[in-house]
């Protein structure tokens, strides 16, 4: 991997930590926050259970969504976490400044750490605390 193959992977590992934590939060307040309808014991009408099937419908896509978004941030985050453990030594500190074009990000500071031998994937990502 090139000098600008790390930086890639290291905005990546960044962002994709980001969002699997915020994708995470958002799974766990919809889980804490929403169930799905009950199904009464007889539906007095066709409207009635076309209405009961609507909102577990939605329910059901609503979680799904927010699995798949937590998925996929996931796998982002494994990619490039793998591939930064290859480059990055083990045990050695990185101190990072995001310079990516996430705003909700922008000059961040973070910690990263390769906690186990080449390839295997054992990297730490934290944010810095700045000093006051």
């Amino acid at each position: 991997m090139d000098k600008e193959g790390v930086r890639k992977t290291i905005e990546q590992l960044v962002e994709s930590e980001y969002d699997r934590l915020q994708a995470q939060t958002r799974l766990r307040e919809f889980q804490d926050a929403s169930t799905p309808p009950l199904a009464p014991s007889e539906f007095e009408s066709l409207d009635a259970f076309l209405d009961f099937y609507s909102r577990t419908q939605d329910h059901e896509h609503s979680l799904e969504s927010l699995n798949t978004d937590y998925t996929n941030a996931t796998e982002q985050y494994d990619q490039a976490r793998e591939a930064l453990s290859r480059a990055l030594p083990m045990n050695a500190r990185l101190n990072y400044t995001y310079e990516g074009t996430r705003e909700e990000l922008k000059d961040q500071r973070y910690e990263i750490v390769n906690l186990g031998p080449p390839g295997r994937g054992q990297i730490q990502v934290a944010p810095k605390r700045t000093q006051p």
